[in-house]
């Protein structure tokens, strides 16, 4: 039997891919794509230890288990050993379950396959790899659909009125974020700086708002008082709130979805 060492590995990573995918789901867990591709591909690239016989001693048993644990591993950045136990037993179990659906299909398929933990031939093997690679990608989309309704709630409107300055803006509530302003006890509005390049700061409206962010880095924020600003709610109804806005020189968007950032305080 003539086998190709590209397909080989490209269906193995496939396969591997769908595993893990359906493996993280179970446990509930969000893991970044990359790891998952290059937890993939390391499992895929095992394969070759089949086709060489130099390399038979890697194929045993303890050699495979830990090839799962390695991939388990580089996915999730667990250090828990108990989890990372689990997650190569689910990870074990759904090989084993599309083992038996791959056999099945041989038993009654009549035609020639090969299959020893890793795949190498089966008859159906077009429609199986479509069906996973449709059903992660259908997936993919569905959370990232879903995530993006979500930060589109928490997205709102926002005019920064200050003596005869308007400017409309794109802030997220934040409902992690609790900074204020300690002099004046008021809620601060994170706003990117080059958004308000037009404002001056004077000298008797100046703020400094230090903050700490949750890894233990802090720093300070610069910022002024306007007159007040509008959060339009709805389409009809705008609130009108006191708040400081501060400065950062930094984007908060990578979508440019938002270029502001309300701390919880505003709204409540």
């Amino acid at each position: 039997m003539v086998v190709y060492v590209d397909v080989l590995i490209l269906v193995n990573f496939i396969v591997n891919l769908f595993i893990l995918h359906i493996t993280v789901q179970t446990l509930r867990k969000r893991v970044k794509l990359k790891w998952l591709l290059i937890s993939s591909l390391v499992g895929s690239l095992y394969v070759i230890t089949v086709l060489y016989p130099s390399l038979k001693w890697l194929t045993f048993l303890p050699f495979k288990i830990l090839i799962v644990i390695i991939m388990i591993v580089i996915v999730f950045h667990e250090k828990r050993l108990l989890f990372n136990i689990k997650a190569s037993l689910i990870f074990l179990l759904y090989s084993i379950l599309l083992a038996g659906m791959c056999f099945f299909i041989q038993m009654n398929s009549k035609k020639d396959m090969s299959f020893d933990v890793i795949i190498i031939n089966f008859p159906y093997e077009k429609l199986l790899l479509s069906v996973m690679i449709i059903y992660m990608v259908i997936y993919r989309v569905v959370i990232f659909v879903e995530d993006r309704r979500k930060i589109s709630t928490l997205i709102y409107t926002v005019d920064i009125v200050n003596k005869n300055y308007i400017k409309t803006i794109k802030a997220f509530l934040d409902t992690g974020n609790e900074l204020r302003e300690t002099a004046s006890n008021l809620p601060v509005l994170i706003v990117e700086r080059n958004i308000l390049s037009e404002i001056s700061l004077e000298k008797n409206n100046t703020y400094f708002i230090p903050y700490t962010v949750v890894n233990g880095t802090s720093g300070r924020f610069i910022g002024f008082k306007p007159e007040y600003i509008n959060i339009h709610i709805n389409k009809k109804n705008m609130e009108r709130k006191d708040v400081i806005v501060a400065f950062c020189e930094y984007k908060l968007s990578k979508d440019n979805d938002y270029n502001g950032l309300m701390s919880r305080g505003i709204l409540s």
